[in-house]
């Protein structure tokens, strides 16, 4: 490269290789997003934006699988309540819908980017784990270390409905391998340990099956954002168009704790 194409490419203020728009051209991942359109499904181009190449087998039909598991659950989600009381205040669609992305954390929708970093980080140095000793550590580890054990166990759910759709789709299109045989381990050894069912949920299923697709496990909030964004819109939308403006909590429902009424001057 001559002075003047160094100094070009130092001169560039961004570099990506996810995207290229030229005049009446659109380049995905180097495919003409023109050619791309009707034939390959929303699936087929999140499997290619996050992976770098267009699916070999079923990932976009797997992938679209878990945004439609992931869609919404209700007002038992804080992102939704956000969402509403956000809305209720007057702002336009998207910010609202914002709020509640915003409101996206470990606690609520950072379980598939955990569970997914403990089972890939487990398993990148074996070539032929034993699934079950290693499921039988790793929960011993966290028992030992007071740790929850992400992606097992469900507030609302005692069996969480998602899962095992998911995981019969991932057995169909050939998806499901080492990782989901460790998270089914991990199921077993938690019941026998804890005398109780902790069966795998949603997330869980969701960050074993995207580890098998071979995606980084620091794409696993992202598989949350975007299937909870159709939600989010649907919850902004209603808020709009069906319920009364200033959501607000009801006073009676406040606990106030605080110190007494007292006078200016009172110590």
């Amino acid at each position: 490269m001559n002075v003047r194409g160094e100094r070009e490419v130092k001169d560039k203020f961004w570099k990506t290789r996810i995207s290229k728009v030229e005049p009446n051209k659109i380049l995905i991942r180097g495919y003409n997003l023109s050619h791309l359109i009707g034939k390959y499904s929303f699936g087929d181009i999140v499997y290619l934006l996050f992976s770098g190449e267009l699916p070999s087998g079923n990932e976009g039909r797997m992938i679209e699988a878990i945004l439609v598991a992931g869609c919404d659950h209700s007002l038992a989600a804080p992102s939704a309540n956000t969402v509403r009381f956000v809305s209720s205040s007057g702002v336009p669609l998207q910010a609202s819908v914002a709020a509640g992305i915003i409101s996206l954390g470990d606690f609520h929708g950072g379980a598939i980017e955990q569970s997914a970093k403990m089972l890939q980080e487990n398993l990148k140095t074996k070539k032929k784990p034993n699934i079950q000793l290693l499921a039988k550590n790793i929960v011993a580890e966290h028992r030992k270390n007071k740790k929850r054990v992400v992606g097992y166990g469900h507030p609302y759910h005692s069996e969480d409905p998602r899962t095992q759709k998911l995981i019969e789709l991932a057995t169909r299109f050939k998806i499901a391998g080492p990782h989901l045989l460790l998270a089914k381990a991990m199921e077993n050894e938690l019941t026998k340990r804890v005398r109780k069912a902790l069966p795998l949920n949603v997330d869980g299923a969701i960050a074993a099956i995207i580890s098998d697709m071979g995606l980084d496990w620091r794409l696993g909030k992202g598989f949350y954002i975007i299937a909870r964004s159709s939600g989010l819109v649907a919850h902004a939308y209603e808020q709009i168009v069906r319920e009364k403006p200033f959501k607000a909590v009801p006073l009676d429902k406040i606990d106030y704790d605080g110190p007494r009424e007292k006078p200016l001057g009172e110590s």
